[in-house]
């Protein structure tokens, strides 16, 4: 007779803000470089967040999910995340930082890294080099590394303008600048500008001008070209690479013209050749992409003047920028949204001792009623024809069900694992005291020597029971489902250290990111 026993875990955690734990460093998705700035953590090929703060962290993935419901913000991450510095035959390219200590190849792999402000720097970008011998590599096609430096917490307001540029089209802007750093084509220089003040200021001469008086001043290039002025202006069609960028493009492809010459003569090896080449190539399809592009699609204002922080004071006001836009990624910053079929089934038919624990938090309600979607009875039929055991595990809501919906819950379950055994011996429930796990209960997770546990992934009653599990010398299996897209954001926060624990224990799996191993990103579990 199959058991399915509802089991109610006792809720004693304390959330803890001060200390965060990332997870360990693995050269790939989390990179210890020895800094007092912290660990680098991987958002994007290429692209590395370094921070203390985990808030920090999954404020700038937000902004990157944000960017990829544009073409054009998709397009800046693809660029930023592909183009790399190159190198002169013989010579060496430009890093991010020394190597001493670091796998050979690790450093190579840092394009672009993203800081909170520091020093008056609040939307800044510039290069990031381990040498002052590399910075005329960001403007003579070879390319370079940059740093970011941006504020989640404050938004810029256009000037004269009650409207905010927003977070995502700030970020663009700011790796727009990577992009011309990576590939060696920042624009130089400057140009004259005439344009009315929006607000009173300062000329770079410190001659004063009104609101509303046309001012003559200087403006730098690569300003131009992030904001997209000539875009805006309508000299340059919206589908059309700027002047200026396609004079970097051709500069950094006549570096190719002595790689070739160095090819015919064996001074350099294939494998270098060929890096070097497929890296130039890729700017052969490069799309335009601007500050003004981001806000059309976004359908946000444009501003029409990038005017420098010396000449007028802007205006900011705080953000709110939160998880809500966060989905799965290939970073995997939240977890999975479906059942990991494969790892559940290998573990439940593993070890002839293994139960299936599934959270009640995973059933959602429909008018009213229970209702179980196509991962539970996954699930289940999982585990049932395989002969394995399946204990109900009360999550957090189920305390304010009434005792009808209680009932209906558990029998939902029961009727569901009936229709899957096809008529044989029908499956029974036992009720237990909300703070204890009776001896039937306890016997059975005991006796199981693997444990496969599945419930949503911001469940406490799940984390706990984990934890408790954990302890033992069973074997624990954890698949946690992503059951909203908009996750409680003090929840993750409070118990992400507690599962990053947890993944750490030789006895456990965390399957929320089924694509990286549990030593890999625990940050993101």
């Amino acid at each position: 007779m199959k058991l399915l026993i509802a089991i109610t875990t006792l809720f004693l955690s304390t959330f803890a803000h001060s200390s965060v734990y990332f997870g360990p460093p693995d050269g790939e998705n989390i990179i210890d470089i020895e800094s007092k700035d912290g660990y680098l953590f991987k958002v994007e090929s290429g692209i590395y967040v370094q921070a203390h703060s985990e808030e920090f962290v999954l404020g700038i993935a937000t902004l990157f999910e944000n960017l990829k419901q544009t073409r054009t913000g998709r397009a800046i991450i693809n660029q930023t995340s592909h183009y790399a510095p190159i190198a002169l035959p013989s010579k060496e390219r430009a890093l991010a930082f020394h190597t001493e200590g670091l796998v050979d190849g690790t450093i190579e792999k840092i394009h672009v890294v993203i800081r909170p402000p520091r020093g008056g720097k609040q939307f800044v970008t510039e290069p990031l080099i381990a040498s002052p011998e590399f910075v005329n590599y960001q403007s003579n096609g070879l390319g370079v590394p940059a740093v970011i430096y941006f504020d989640i917490d404050n938004a810029v307001l256009i000037p004269g303008d009650s409207t905010i540029i927003e977070p995502s089209i700030a970020l663009g802007h700011e790796l727009i600048h990577a992009r011309d750093y990576l590939t060696g084509g920042l624009p130089t220089g400057t140009q004259r500008i005439r344009h009315r003040a929006p607000v009173a200021g300062t000329t770079h001469n410190g001659e004063e001008f009104t609101e509303g008086e046309v001012v003559e001043f200087s403006l730098m290039k690569r300003e131009i070209e992030a904001t997209g002025l000539s875009y805006q202006k309508g000299s340059t069609k919206l589908k059309t690479l700027t002047t200026s960028r396609q004079s970097s493009i051709e500069r950094r492809e006549s570096v190719m013209n002595v790689w070739e010459e160095a090819l015919k003569n064996k001074s350099v090896y294939k494998a270098d050749y060929a890096r070097v080449k497929t890296n130039i190539q890729r700017l052969k399809s490069e799309v335009p992409v601007s500050e003004y592009h981001l806000s059309k699609e976004f359908g946000n204002e444009a501003r029409d003047m990038y005017w420098p922080g010396s000449m007028i004071d802007y205006s900011s006001t705080p953000t709110d920028i939160t998880l809500k836009s966060v989905k799965q990624t290939a970073s995997g910053v939240l977890g999975s949204t479906s059942l990991s079929t494969t790892k559940v089934s290998e573990a439940l038919h593993s070890n002839p001792q293994s139960l299936l624990l599934i959270s009640t938090s995973l059933i959602e309600r429909k008018n009213g009623f229970p209702k179980l979607d196509k991962v539970l009875r996954t699930a289940l039929e999982l585990a049932i024809k395989a002969d394995r055991k399946v204990i109900l595990l009360e999550g957090d809501n189920f305390s304010s069900l009434t005792e009808v919906e209680k009932r209906l819950t558990v029998a939902t379950i029961e009727k569901a694992a009936d229709s899957i055994k096809k008529g044989n011996t029908p499956s029974s429930v036992i009720q237990i005291n909300a703070d204890e796990i009776s001896n039937e209960g306890r016997d059975l997770l005991t006796q199981s020597e693997q444990v496969v546990l599945i419930s949503t992934s911001d469940d406490i009653s799940a984390l706990t029971m984990s934890e408790n599990i954990a302890g033992s010398s069973q074997k624990l299996l954890v698949n946690r489902i992503v059951r909203s897209d908009q996750p409680n954001p003090s929840v993750i926060y409070a118990n992400r250290l507690r599962w990053s624990k947890l993944a750490e224990k030789d006895n456990v799996t965390l399957v929320a990111n089924s694509r990286l191993p549990k030593s890999k990103k625990c940050w993101s579990l």
